[in-house]
């Protein structure tokens, strides 16, 4: 590696861990702080279980302030160097702003694989083992109501698939149910369930409607007041098997997306949200290398930067940011957008405006 490179990198590394360590602290403080002793006040939870829990979270806190201290980091060096006379000392000796920018350009690639790799393997066994804890922690599966989505046997292949709108784990009770059998990778028999009570291993359906589909598409329609349909297994085991998209890895969430779009109307609430998060978990590490591309030209300025002059500066384009990011986010999982761009499209905005400010600064 270059010596310049070297040189630039080593003043980017104090900056960037002093970021890592002063956003995770705001975040901490903002969110999972409060939530451990809020499990600890109220709920009465032993605080080293909470503790654990507060760990386990960690590591998805961690990849959010990656993107943060790198744009931190990359306007302290910059700034330093601007500062002290340095960048102008090299631009005199024929070194342009985009070799001066190349080392801050690679820092923020590096950055922003090492957030990739470490949303996809770290964080979702850590959300898992996060969510375990505080399951065995309540003394149920998962209290109250939520989405439910269930497939026998938990593989790439199932034999039923079972979706409930609503699913309440304390009493039992499902509501808006569809039931989809396969065979060879169809749906000849279908179930829709008004409202249900899982009793034991068997779902006792009200309201139903039965469809038996032949080869050539048509089908037979039957209704009844109340059906039984075994389902093999009981609550506490489908909530065991079941997953949150933060818990899932890319492959999974593509896997269960690919599923979900391939059931009828009713059925595919949920796909919206899992198209969503699939490609925000994409594209939220690369913003590392947008933050990275619009500090440098940001820190040639006359005045020295401070580092709280950094953090603030930080703070304000990172919260603009993640205000574009998050309204996009809605927007596409209300379907006004294509998912994919919805996430991407503040990334692009980023590099934008990073290349609107680097064409300025070189001239």
């Amino acid at each position: 590696m270059p010596k310049l490179d070297r040189y630039i990198l080593r003043e980017m590394v104090g900056p960037f861990v002093f970021g890592v360590g002063a956003f995770l602290i705001v975040l901490v403080s903002i969110d999972l702080l409060y939530d451990a002793l809020r499990l600890i006040v109220r709920q009465g939870y032993p605080a080293g279980p909470v503790a654990r829990i507060f760990l386990y979270r960690m590591p998805q806190t961690i990849t959010l302030t990656l993107p943060m201290a790198t744009m931190f980091g990359a306007l302290m060096a910059i700034g330093r160097l601007s500062s002290d006379g340095e960048v102008e000392a090299m631009r005199a000796g024929g070194v342009s702003f985009l070799r001066l920018a190349a080392p801050v350009l690679m820092a923020g690639l590096l950055i922003s694989g090492l957030s990739l790799a470490l949303n996809e393997g770290v964080v979702p066994p850590a959300n898992a083992a996060s969510s375990r804890l505080m399951r065995e922690l309540a003394q149920e599966t998962v209290a109250g109501q939520h989405y439910l989505v269930l497939q026998l046997p938990n593989d790439e292949f199932p034999k039923i698939l079972l979706v409930a709108e609503r699913f309440d784990s304390e009493t039992n009770t499902l509501s808006n149910v569809w039931i989809g059998e396969f065979r060879a990778g169809r749906y000849p028999e279908q179930y829709e369930f008004e409202t249900g009570e899982w009793q034991g291993s068997k779902i006792i359906g009200h309201n139903v409607v039965h469809r038996t589909y032949a080869a050539d598409g048509t089908f037979r329609e039957e209704s009844a007041r109340r059906w039984e349909y075994e389902i093999g297994k009981a609550p506490w085991q489908v909530e065991s098997m079941s997953k949150d998209p933060e818990e899932m890895t890319l492959a999974e969430l593509r896997r269960d997306i690919g599923r979900t779009r391939l059931l009828p109307p009713p059925a595919r609430k949920q796909l919206p949200q899992l198209v969503g998060y699939y490609n925000m978990r994409l594209a939220l590490p690369w913003s590392a290398l947008g933050f990275a591309l619009i500090a440098a030209p940001l820190a040639l300025r006359p005045k020295r930067t401070t580092t709280g002059v950094g953090l603030g500066i930080s703070l304000a384009i990172i919260l603009a940011y993640y205000i574009i990011f998050n309204t996009l986010r809605v927007v596409g999982e209300q379907g006004a957008l294509p998912p994919a761009l919805a996430a991407w499209l503040p990334n692009l905005i980023l590099y934008g405006v990073a290349l609107g400010l680097i064409i300025d600064a070189s001239r």
